[in-house]
């Protein structure tokens, strides 16, 4: 009998991976999904998405129970990070400090059999999003970079992963170096944000490369 491994990737909209991707099989879970099966036979993956577009990590992290721990699973895909700074919505905004307690309280109430690989967020290219190109916001925006900007979190969310021991994809990172090679575009939508067909082929081989390793040590 196969073994039953259960992955949720859990995040916004990164993770969840709709915004103009109609086609589900498109989406990096699901070339995730197929990849693992061809490379573990003997393994029944089942690979749930528990993103939802802009959730910041407060709203995530409320539903937690639900969206994650219900599934009972072997590993999860933390991605967070990209909606903590609302410049419409105060009320919505996640300063750093509340950011790593919740980013401790996610670790805290893991089971011990849930392994844990973290991805950080994309860059956001600030001449196509729309929250930069709106005046109304501007100001607030630039005041708010240093602490509060998505460099920041990634910082975070960086910290995080060594602190707990978790294995880390800097997606953002090899997004950058990817895009200076083969231009932007080619891996980011015209809003500066959101994952292109080829982008998201590019977070499901980093996020397999490292399940992969893992998958391999518990000799499955």
């Amino acid at each position: 009998m196969k073994k039953k491994i259960t992955i949720v990737g859990f995040g916004n909209s990164i993770t969840e991976a709709k915004t103009r991707m109609p086609d589900e099989n498109k989406r990096w879970l699901k070339i995730l999904e197929r990849k693992l099966s061809e490379f573990c036979a003997d393994a029944d993956f089942t690979v749930i998405n528990s993103g939802i577009g802009g959730n910041s990590a407060r709203e995530a992290m409320a539903r937690f129970d639900r969206d994650v721990l219900a599934h009972s699973p072997d590993y999860v895909l933390l991605e967070f990070g990209g909606n903590n700074n609302d410049p419409a919505r105060p009320e919505r905004r996640v300063p750093p400090e509340e950011f790593r307690g919740l980013l401790k309280r996610f670790r805290e109430g893991l089971p011990a059999k849930t392994k844990v690989v973290v991805i950080t967020f994309p860059p956001v290219f600030r001449d196509l999003h729309s929250y930069w190109k709106n005046p109304l916001h501007m100001e607030y925006l630039q005041s708010s970079l240093e602490k509060m900007g998505v460099e920041a979190y990634i910082k975070i969310t960086k910290e995080f992963a060594e602190k707990s021991g978790y294995p880390l994809y800097d997606f953002h990172r090899e997004l950058l170096e990817l895009g200076k090679i083969n231009g932007r575009e080619k891996y980011t939508q015209d809003d500066g944000v959101h994952l292109t067909e080829d982008g998201n082929m590019v977070l499901a081989e980093g996020v397999f490369e490292k399940l992969k390793n893992m998958i391999k040590q518990k000799g499955i």
